[in-house]
């Protein structure tokens, strides 16, 4: 045991030397050992790579050092990694994921994430899967910028890798650790790695994690006893892992994961809060729930048929299932109600990979494989709304009762239904990369890919019941589909155009016809690379590279479509260990020229993609990590970023209801060009700094890490301008977050202790503000608007102990 231990303290103690920032972090983790880095090997190229011999802009961290920066999945970890936002999502239990300004803003089924998620080397297709724990992991390692060679479609702004601890034919091991914080929090996980045989190992981990929602409900809200506010996580996790050594030449892993989330989801806060007003605070009439699951099924198998070359396949079948509800008008309007459910959403797919490559020093070194990918979704997803009378409404607000109820005979009701029973992807690639080291200082590497996908839509219904949108304003003169939208006598209190939970569908209960979905999409893309690379010594990686990808077209509702997007990166890299291996510094400067740029926005209350002309980002990204003394350890990342749609005509969506217009009749088109994008704040950084204390008993450990963002923009669509009344609303001032820890790690003892204090400010972010009359159709005058964004999580705290053994 004692020996243990010692291999697992010297083990922690050393210095990494993987991305900058990583190998700060990596030392801080646990005692420093003298001057010794320990290595991350990346497989960002398809081969395993030290992270400053790889020539990407690539940030790689171990699981220890997410650990004790509270990491528990991507949202947690952006502070981290230059230039990443992940923002919430309620509707589908989704997120945003943007890397140097570039994201998608489509979460649904219809659309797909612009930074490429990994599981152990397999693709996970639904941005849902970046919500996904980080327990037990290897590393993670996060490449910036196109990764179309070898990753293919949907990696236009990056890619994202969890590798999960591998079984050890070894010893027995394993780990445990508990996290208590406010908002009753509990986080429990372990892992046990146990040798069966001399060639069998099984590794078996599992986590829970939980906690109540920040979102109070405000007096008047219509939630049953013991709802969950929003903001309540309730996510647990486990995997298995096998590993069979059938040969010395042939092993194979195969790994089962689970994955739940039964939380409550996230809502839409006010943009423009008033002085004094409770932003997390909300009048609730639909209380969020979520009960989303993923189950994958994975095998690895690693042949040496000769010697020098290795074969690998990475197989999987992957089912997400998911329902879910959410207050879709964030109680704005007192009287109204916008209730959004997925009734049921299954979504399967499979995968397939077979690589081929050197495994050798030879000069030449190289890479090829085939890829197969299939995935198959169907959804039901609802959106019902209903509006009281205002007679109704004052009794209410006058009696303090229950702001909503249902509307009666004569009140507004309706309701939009889409069903999708059967949509489709079918994708196949082939793909190469080399590299040949003219000499130990310079090597050179080209690479391509081609990829043939097929998306299509089969039956597809988007139902709008009766007519849709056509809300009145209180007090307005009815016209004559708003008059269609008034309860009638039916069944109970209630006309069927208020579908409810589970309602059936039909040109009976909905009192129109569907719309069809139904659409037919293939299409073919090439990408490739080019990159030199020069060795200036031993420490110092110099290279430049140029880089295309694409992001596969989208079907829209009405079967609607895209063109692909397509962008062509130039990239120049600077990696580096310097005054004798104490500091390292890493510097990547990008130019990416993007053409036919995918967006998403709501317009007229549908969620259309469209192609922009085009855009140009362009920035320099630093990491480093210095280390004066044996003692103190200094690190962190900036970014500086420019990003900008080039010229292409639209219609500002928002300033067009301000000022009383409406897109596509009476509002002017202008052009876009020189808006900034999404996310791109023009300077951002972390820093972190934390100190060693030696006691007789153990050592002290104190942190500090700031992170500051420049103002950014974090509406939606393309129009960074103000909108007429509401000055700043879709901008995001510039704003500095602290987190705070002391950690403590007795001598002797295979255990630590960690006190942590994360937003110590209580700084209040906020991502995606959306104008939510038109987002959700509320009752509003034509030119009035209501402002909601999502927020970052409050000032939260809380202790931490885990053990080794």
């Amino acid at each position: 045991m004692k020996k243990t231990v010692l291999a697992l303290s010297i083990a922690q103690m050393m210095w990494s030397g993987g991305a900058a920032y990583a190998q700060q972090q990596a030392a801080a983790d646990t005692p420093a050992a003298g001057d010794n880095m320990e290595k991350i090997i990346v497989t960002a190229t398809r081969r395993d790579t030290l992270v400053q011999d790889t020539p990407l802009a690539i940030t790689a961290y171990t699981q220890d050092t997410l650990a004790n920066n509270q990491v528990k999945d991507l949202a947690t970890m952006t502070a981290m990694v230059p230039s990443l936002v992940v923002e919430p999502h309620s509707d589908s239990g989704g997120v945003h994921v943007y890397m140097r300004g570039v994201g998608s803003a489509n979460h649904t089924e219809l659309g797909d994430p612009a930074v490429a998620f990994y599981v152990d080397g397999i693709y996970v297709p639904r941005p849902q899967g970046a919500t996904a724990l980080m327990y037990d992991l290897n590393h993670v390692e996060v490449a910036r910028g196109p990764q179309g060679t070898l990753n293919g479609r949907n990696s236009t702004a990056g890619a994202v890798n969890l590798v999960s601890g591998a079984p050890s034919t070894s010893k027995v091991f394993g780990s445990a650790s508990v996290v208590l914080g406010d908002y009753h929090r509990i986080q429990t996980q372990a892992m046990i790695n146990i040798p069966l045989s001399d060639d069998i190992a099984l590794r078996i981990a599992a986590i829970k994690d939980q906690h109540d929602g920040y979102v109070d409900f405000l007096k008047g809200s219509n939630v049953p006893s013991g709802a969950q506010k929003y903001g309540a996580g309730n996510q647990s996790g486990a995997r298995a892992s096998l590993l069979w050594k059938f040969t010395p030449e042939l092993k194979a892993t195969f790994i089962a994961d689970y994955y739940s989330d039964t939380g409550a989801g996230n809502i839409y806060l006010s943009a423009e809060p008033k002085p004094g007003q409770n932003l997390r605070a909300a009048l609730i009439d639909t209380p969020g729930t979520l009960d989303q699951s993923i189950i994958t099924a994975k095998t690895k198998v690693q042949y040496r048929p000769v010697e020098g070359i290795e074969a690998q396949y990475l197989g999987a079948w992957s089912r997400l299932k998911r329902s879910n509800a959410s207050d879709a008008d964030a109680g704005f309007y007192p009287g109204f109600k916008a209730e959004n459910r997925t009734e049921w959403g299954q979504f399967d797919s499979v995968s397939n990979e077979l690589q081929l490559r050197s495994d050798t020093d030879a000069p030449l070194q190289w890479v090829g494989g085939l890829f197969f990918f299939r995935e198959k979704n169907k959804i039901r997803f609802d959106i019902d709304r209903s509006q009281i009378s205002e007679e109704m409404l004052a009794q209410d607000i006058a009696s303090g009762s229950v702001i909503f109820v249902q509307p009666t005979v004569g009140q507004y009701a309706s309701a939009m239904s889409f069903i999708q029973g059967d949509r489709q992807l079918h994708s196949k690639a082939a793909f190469a990369q080399a590299s040949y080291e003219l000499d130990p200082m310079w090597k050179l590497t080209a690479g391509a890919r081609y990829t043939k996908d097929h998306k299509y839509d089969i039956g597809g219904q988007n139902w709008a019941c009766p007519n849709w949108p056509d809300n009145a304003p209180r007090g307005a003169t009815l016209t004559p589909n708003q008059i269609a939208q008034l309860v009638t006598p039916g069944v109970g209190t209630i006309h069927t155009h208020n579908i409810g939970p589970g309602g059936v569908v039909n040109q009976a209960t909905c009192g129109n016809t569907y719309g069809d979905n139904t659409a037919d999409l293939a299409y073919g893309q090439a990408t490739w690379l080019g990159r030199v690379e020069y060795k200036v010594s031993k420490d110092i990686l110099t290279f430049a590279s140029v880089t295309t990808g694409f992001h596969s077209p989208a079907i829209g509702d009405g079967g609607a479509t895209t063109k692909p997007e397509k962008l062509t990166s130039y990239e120049l890299g600077f990696k580096s260990d310097l005054l004798d291996r104490k500091l390292s510094l890493n510097i990547d400067a990008f130019w990416m020229k993007y053409k036919d740029k995918l967006e998403s926005q709501v317009v007229n209350n549908t969620l259309q993609n469209f192609n922009a002309a085009g855009a140009t980002v362009k920035g320099v990204e630093a990491e480093w990590a210095w280390r004066p003394t044996s003692v103190d350890r200094f690190s962190g990342n900036a970014t500086w970023l420019k990003a900008r749609y080039d010229d292409f005509l639209s219609c500002d969506v928002d300033a067009a209801r301000a000022n009383g217009q409406v897109c596509g009749t009476t509002a002017p088109t202008v052009n876009v060009g020189g808006s900034v994008l999404k996310h791109a704040p023009t300077f951002a950084t972390t820093l972190m700094y934390e100190r060693d204390f030696d006691t007789s008993k153990g050592r002290i450990t104190p942190r500090i890490s700031a992170h500051h963002e420049t103002e950014s923009f974090v509406g939606s669509g393309a129009f960074a301008n103000d909108v007429p009344g509401h000055p700043g609303v879709k901008m995001q001032a510039a704003y500095t977050t602290l987190d705070l820890s002391v950690r403590y790690e007795p001598r002797g003892k295979a255990y630590t202790a960690e006190l942590f204090v994360n937003n110590a400010t209580d700084k209040e972010v906020k991502y995606d503000a959306i104008e939510v009359c038109t987002q959700v159709g509320a009752p509003c005058q034509p030119t009035q608007q209501i402002w909601a964004a999502y927020y970052n999580n409050p000032r939260t705290f809380g202790a931490r102990v885990s053990m080794k053994f």
